[in-house]
């Protein structure tokens, strides 16, 4: 209980934000005439398309606007914010506040002090993407656009955000494993997805540098080719898998060193 009431104002106050973001998302879209698109598309230059993942004729479309959602800059902060808050929290956060000293005198096994809080993270994760789906759901369905929208498409990028987020709280609860400063923890976790972000778009403008896209857990965050391409499903199941697979390993290092550890006394 402690550890879902520690994480639920974050998860109800994003919550609430993606929601009514989604849905004005979907309005201001509306206000949009595909026009101004098609000119606004036109002006940017070549590296500017080389770093779309789908074609800029697939951003014309209704579908193709409101898929833009998936990698606006606010969702980003919630969900990359869900994760680093959560994973940092989870060792780091309980040392520096003193409260591990008196958890850990509970007859419980250390990795239930990972296992469980990993559990929340990830259904937290998932209930945010679910959220947001809904906000896009229901701004398609209340609000008039140029076409309908099939909002079952958008299934595959939303769950390809709450994996990312996963991926990534999984990695910074094995550096919380290893510091006492809940403080450097997000520093270095930001750090590391930053540097994610950077590797990942200099391998899509570098021909010579695509090997690069392998050093990137972010090369597995594509919600918009999820959306257009004919083999989503596909796609889908092997980038949410290995974004799954790195956050559930990152929390697996992080309950083996919490296992080990000596918690230090805080000053």
């Amino acid at each position: 209980m402690k550890i879902i009431r520690d994480a639920r104002w974050q998860l109800l106050v994003s919550a609430a934000l993606l929601f009514a973001f989604a849905w004005l998302f979907v309005w201001m879209n509306s206000l949009i005439k595909i026009g101004l698109w098609s000119t606004f598309l036109d002006m940017l230059p070549n590296f500017v398309h080389k770093l779309m993942p789908v074609p800029a004729k697939e951003l014309l479309s209704p579908t193709g606007r409101i898929s833009l959602v998936f990698v606006h800059i606010v969702p980003m902060i919630l969900f990359v914010g869900w994760a680093l808050v959560r994973g940092s929290e989870m060792i780091s956060g309980e040392i520096e506040s003193g409260r591990f000293e008196v958890l850990l005198t509970l007859p419980l096994p250390r990795p239930v002090w990972v296992i469980i809080p990993g559990i929340v993270t990830f259904l937290g994760a998932m209930m945010l993407a679910a959220v947001l789906w809904a906000g896009l759901w229901a701004g398609c369905h209340r609000i008039h656009l140029a076409e309908p929208v099939d909002t079952t498409r958008f299934h595959l990028a939303a769950l390809n955000l709450a994996m990312m987020a996963f991926a990534l709280a999984g990695m910074t609860s094995a550096i919380s494993a290893c510091s006492s400063s809940r403080g450097k923890t997000l520093a270095l976790a930001t750090v590391i997805f930053l540097a994610a972000v950077i590797v990942k778009l200099v391998a899509r403008l570098w021909t010579a540098g695509e090997w690069l896209k392998y050093l990137s857990f972010m090369t597995l965050f594509e919600p918009q080719i999820l959306i257009f391409t004919q083999e989503g499903s596909r796609i889908s199941l092997q980038y949410n898998l290995a974004l799954g697979i790195i956050g559930l390993v990152g929390h697996l290092i992080a309950a083996a060193i919490l296992t080990r550890r000596d918690i230090p006394v805080p000053r």
